[in-house]
C-alpha cells in the first residue's frame, strides 16, 4: 500500500465517523435513534436494504466462486426479488400497522412473552455470530490486499464501525449506506475495467475465453438429497429470504423507517432488486478475472488459488496502480460495514425493545437510549471478539462451521412466524412445543455429520444414526418440524381442553 492509498482508506473511514457526529445530534428519543423518527426517505431505505445483503461476502465471495466453478449460483439468487415482490406490500404494510419497534413483538401478540423472548434470542446470537464472521473475512482480504496484521484490521475496523453506529444511530446507519453501496457498484466497474482494458487479450476476446471456459454455465441440476444441488439451493434460498425478509429484524427495521406506507413498500422492492445486478456484476467479475489469467503468463500462487475468497484481493494488489488501488480496499471496507452497522443497530434495537423494555417497562425515554448505546458498543465488542478466535482457525473449515450455527441458531423461526400467520386457531402451547421439537431434530441434523474445524470427526458420532442430508434441507426442514409438530399438539390441546391462549401485548 502506498500512501496515497492509506490516505484514501483514512479519509474514507473518518468520513463514516463524521457522519456519525452529524446525525448525532438528532438522536433525542429511542424512536429517533432506531427508527429515525420514520422519517426516511424510500430510495435511502431501498439502499439500505442493498447494504445490508451485500456485504463483503459480495465482493470477494462471488467473484471467488465464478473463479473456481461457474455461474451456478445465479438461480438461488434471484429468489430474493421474486420474493420480495409477492410480499412486500402485504408483510411490509403488515409490520408497519402492527408493531411498534421490532418484528418479534408480533409473536407477544400471536403466543405470548416466552415466544418474543425466543425470537429475539434467535436473533441476537446468530447476529453477533454472523457480525464476527463478516469481520474476520473483511480482514483477511484487507490483510492480503495491503499487508497489514489481520488482528490490528478487525481492531481498527470494529472500532470505527462500532463508533458511528453508537453516535449517530440508524440515521448514521442508512446514510452511510447510500456512500457504501455506491462504493461497492464503483469499486466493481472499476476492476471490471481493468480486467477489459488492461490485457493485451482485448475486451472481445476476454469475454470470449470466459464463455468458451464455461464461466457463465448454470449446471447441478440433477436432484440429490445428501449434495448440494440447484433444487437444494433454490429451495433453501426461499426459505432462507423468506426468513430474512419477513422475521429478521434487520430488514423489518427498515420498513419502518420510510415515511409512509408506499415509500416502505417501494424502497423494499428497489433494495431486494438492487441485489440482483449488483449480484451479476461481482460474478462477472469473477468469469473475466478467470479468462484474464488465461491469456497472462502471471502464475496464481498456492495459498491465493486454495481459497475461493482470496483471488479479488490478489488481483487488486499485483495490478491496481496507487491510488485506485486505495479506492478499492475503500468499496471493499464499505461493503462489509454496510451490514455490520445495520446489524449492530438492530442487535440494539432487540436488546432495548425485547428485553430491557419487559424488564422496565416504565423506564424514561434517556434510560432507554442510554441502554442502546451501551449494547451497541457490547454486542460490537463482543463480535469482534469472536472474530478475533476465528484467526486460529482455517477460513475455508470456519465458512461451513459458522452457516451451520446459523442454521441452528435460528431454531424454525420462520417457522414460528408461519404458524402465527397462517393458522390463526394453534395454540401457545402448541407453539412451544413445535419450538423443542425443531431444536431437537436441528441439533441432530448438524451435530451428527459436522465436523468442528481441524476435526475428522463430526461433533455427536451416533453412527448408522448421523444423519446424512444436505445442510440446505435440514435448514428448510427444521421449520416444517415446528409447524408440523406445533399443529399437531395444538389440535390435542385443544380437545383436551389443555394449552394457553393468545397473550396480549403489553
Amino acid at each position: 500500500m502506498s500512501p496515497i492509498d492509506t490516505s484514501i482508506v483514512v479519509v474514507y473511514l473518518s468520513g463514516v465517523a463524521l457522519l456519525g457526529i452529524y446525525f448525532s445530534r438528532r438522536q433525542k428519543t429511542t424512536e429517533d435513534y432506531f427508527l429515525a423518527a420514520r422519517s426516511v426517505p424510500g430510495w435511502v431505505v431501498a439502499f439500505s436494504i442493498l447494504g445490508t445483503i451485500c456485504g463483503s461476502a459480495t465482493f470477494v465471495g462471488h467473484p471467488g466462486n465464478v473463479f473456481h466453478d461457474n455461474m451456478f449460483l445465479i438461480p438461488a439468487h434471484l429468489v430474493p426479488l421474486i420474493v420480495m415482490l409477492l410480499l412486500a406490500r402485504r408483510i411490509v404494510v403488515f409490520y408497519r400497522r402492527s408493531v411498534r419497534m421490532t418484528a418479534y413483538e408480533y409473536l407477544q401478540q400471536r403466543f405470548g412473552y416466552p415466544a418474543r423472548a425466543y425470537g429475539a434470542a434467535t436473533f441476537l446470537v446468530s447476529r453477533v455470530a454472523d457480525v464476527s464472521v463478516t469481520y474476520y473475512f473483511l480482514a483477511l482480504a484487507t490483510a492480503l490486499l495491503t499487508g497489514w496484521n489481520v488482528t490490528g484490521v478487525i481492531l481498527i475496523l470494529g472500532a470505527v464501525t462500532v463508533l458511528y453506529t453508537l453516535i449517530g444511530g440508524i440515521q448514521a446507519v442508512v446514510w452511510t449506506d447510500v456512500v457504501q453501496g455506491i462504493f461497492l457498484v464503483g469499486g466493481g466497474l472499476l476492476c471490471i475495467l481493468l480486467i477489459l482494458f488492461g490485457s493485451e487479450a482485448g475486451p472481445s476476446q476476454i469475454l470470449t475465453a470466459a464463455w468458451e471456459g464455461g464461466k457463465f454455465e448454470i449446471d447441478r441440476w440433477q436432484w440429490d438429497a445428501t449434495q448440494n444441488n440447484q433444487w437444494l439451493l433454490i429451495l433453501g434460498s426461499i426459505v432462507a429470504w423468506l426468513q430474512s425478509f419477513c422475521c429478521n429484524q434487520h430488514n423489518v427495521q427498515r420498513y419502518l423507517l420510510a415515511r409512509s406506507d408506499r415509500e416502505a413498500v417501494r424502497g423494499a422492492v428497489m433494495g431486494a432488486g438492487a441485489c440482483v445486478p449488483v449480484w451479476l456484476l461481482f460474478m462477472l467479475l469473477g468469469a473475466l478475472l478467470w479468462s484474464y489469467y488465461q491469456f497472462s503468463a502471471e502464475v496464481v500462487p498456492p495459498e491465493v488459488m486454495a481459497v475461493k475468497d482470496r483471488i479479488v484481493p490478489h488481483f487488486v494488489s499485483t495490478h491496481f496502480p496507487a491510488g485506485l488501488k486505495g479506492m478499492v480496499l475503500a468499496a471493499l471496507i464499505a461493503a462489509a460495514m454496510s451490514s455490520l452497522d445495520s446489524d449492530l443497530n438492530s442487535l440494539a434495537t432487540v436488546v432495548v425493545n425485547d428485553f430491557f423494555g419487559k424488564l422496565r417497562p416504565r423506564a424514561s425515554e434517556s434510560l432507554r437510549l442510554l441502554v442502546g448505546r451501551i449494547s451497541v458498543v457490547g454486542l460490537g465488542a463482543a463480535s469482534i471478539l469472536l472474530a478475533l478466535q476465528w484467526t486460529r482457525i482455517d477460513s475455508a473449515s470456519l465458512v461451513e462451521f459458522s452457516l451451520t450455527m446459523t442454521m441452528i441458531f435460528t431454531g424454525g423461526i420462520l417457522g414460528l412466524f408461519a404458524l402465527g400467520m397462517l393458522f390463526r386457531w394453534t395454540l401457545a402451547g402448541g407453539a412451544y412445543l413445535g419450538i423443542l421439537a425443531c431444536l431437537l431434530f436441528t441439533a441432530w441434523a448438524t451435530l451428527t455429520q459436522v465436523r468442528l474445524p481441524g476435526s475428522t470427526e463430526p461433533i455427536l458420532d451416533l453412527g448408522s444414526l448421523n444423519c446424512t442430508l444436505s445442510l440446505w434441507l435440514t435448514g428448510v426442514l427444521g421449520h416444517l418440524v415446528l409447524v408440523a409438530v406445533a399443529m399437531a399438539a395444538s389440535l390435542i390441546l385443544r380437545r383436551s381442553g389443555g394449552g394457553s391462549g393468545v397473550e396480549s401485548n403489553e
